[in-house]
């Protein structure tokens, strides 16, 4: 099971570490969140982590569940973070990653972050 990598990537995110996020992404993997167009490529994917991360005043992954089907990954997250008004907030999140061998190939985020901007 891959729980333990899922983990680590999250530790990752937390810790504002977007170089060791993006490590796990193949050099032309693809990375979509909600409805924004695709991210191509590992360098997009390590810009985009820093900026999000940049963004909010911390972050914390929960993983609530990893399920592993073939090459493919589910994961169901709550992501905790404050709102701009200090409001603390628990967002779900679930992202479908698709993995070849050791590297993910096309990694899909659906969740809400508007109250976490708004």
């Amino acid at each position: 099971m891959r729980i333990e990598m899922v983990r680590q990537m999250c530790a990752a995110v937390d810790s504002g570490d977007a170089e060791a996020f993006g490590a796990w992404f193949a050099a032309d993997a693809t990375y979509t969140f909600g409805n924004n167009e695709p991210l191509i490529g590992r360098a997009a994917v390590v810009a985009a982590t820093a900026g999000a991360a940049g963004a909010l005043p911390w972050v914390r992954h929960v993983v609530d569940q990893v399920a592993e089907v073939g090459d493919q990954l589910f994961c169901r997250f709550t992501i905790e973070t404050e709102a701009p008004d200090g409001e603390q907030l628990a967002l779900p999140c679930v992202t479908v990653i698709w993995m070849s061998g050791d590297e993910i190939v096309d990694y899909r985020v659906h969740m809400d972050i508007s109250p976490a901007m708004a």
